[in-house]
């Protein structure tokens, strides 16, 4: 593999030439013609900079790293892949840091990142994440976060996040303007987002004049479709009574449709459904109503954002929250 030397001794020029140019943000100046023939002999010597040291020397590499909690959860993996797409666009490579929502995780990971010096950190904010302190070990290293998805807001750090009980009340209402008043709900124990869905849920309800009934209320430990198949069988078998239920996300509400086929329901006939991300809603059958969460738009934002920070532009920080739109399928 050639080196730094060996490009400046083809070029014709000192290695003080060749670093300024492969380090084109180092202040230093260098005419148009020493930096075509510098340019020339990298190419003609097939030379690689040495990424790691340039880092060092800049505090920083050109990657960034996207925090989430699962991918397994269909909606994370689809911002993980806008997330990349546009970190590509800017010559970025993109660390995926997936927690499964374990301290211990969050831990290794903040200790990576700030090793390898990422040049930014966008992250759904989690209690795991906040309660091990990785915003506060990003800000103390001078490293750009971003809040993005979910439901908390933190202080001192840009966010973007879902107005989580505004969509969820358009989700019930849609259901109530169907005719519907028993209207079962499905949700994950200890979730933030829960707590906001279940609000909007519950408001829809009272405005409408109707009793909150706590039985047809199930609460659940994992975001995937068999525990929405679980959930929502337990749910109907202990109230037979329910016309429609809205349910956390799209994953579980694709299982809650298969729970529901297996007991032999027309769906929306019998029951109806609503889900909530707009992950796979296109792909279960019936096609499900959901509530679209503009993801491509928060990602933007979010990247935005991201790179203005890495550039280090004075901005104030930014909290905004988007409403969520329905999306109506053949479920509801």
């Amino acid at each position: 593999m050639p080196t730094i030397k060996d490009v400046a001794k083809h070029a014709g020029v000192s290695v003080a030439t060749v670093s300024a140019v492969i380090n084109r943000d180092s202040g230093v100046k260098v005419s148009k013609k020493l930096t075509e023939k510098v340019e020339k002999a990298i190419k003609e010597m097939n030379y690689r900079p040495n990424r790691i040291a340039r880092a060092l020397s800049r505090k920083e590499t050109q990657t960034i790293a996207y925090v989430v909690p699962t991918v397994n959860n269909t909606f994370f993996s689809q911002m993980a892949q806008m997330i990349e797409d546009k970190a590509f666009e800017k010559k970025y490579g993109v660390y995926l840091c997936n927690t499964h929502s374990m301290i211990d995780r969050v831990e290794l990971y903040k200790d990576i990142l700030i090793e390898n010096r990422v040049a930014g950190v966008i992250t759904t904010l989690t209690w795991d994440i906040i309660e091990n302190g990785l915003i506060k070990a990003m800000q103390d290293e001078e490293v750009p976060i971003i809040g993005l998805a979910g439901a908390r807001v933190v202080d001192g750090i840009d966010t973007i996040t879902f107005h989580d009980v505004g969509g969820a009340e358009l989700a019930t209402r849609h259901l109530l303007e169907k005719g519907h008043q028993k209207i079962g709900f499905i949700g994950i124990e200890e979730s933030k987002t829960t707590e906001q869905r279940l609000k909007g849920y519950k408001k829809a309800l009272n405005d409408a004049n109707l009793e909150v009934d706590e039985r047809y209320i199930e609460m659940g430990k994992s975001f995937s479709r068999e525990e929405g198949y679980a959930l929502a069988q337990k749910l109907y078998r202990k109230c037979p009574n329910l016309s429609a239920i809205f349910v956390y996300n799209d994953v579980m509400a694709a299982g809650a449709l298969d729970s529901f086929n297996d007991l032999g329901l027309r769906i929306p006939r019998d029951i109806a459904v609503v889900g909530y991300d707009n992950s796979v809603a296109s792909y279960t059958r019936p096609k499900l109503t959901t509530m679209d969460l503009f993801k491509e738009k928060m990602v933007d934002e979010a990247m935005d954002l991201l790179f203005k920070r890495i550039a280090r532009e004075e901005l104030e920080i930014r909290h905004e929250q988007i409403l969520p739109k329905l999306v109506i399928g053949e479920s509801s």
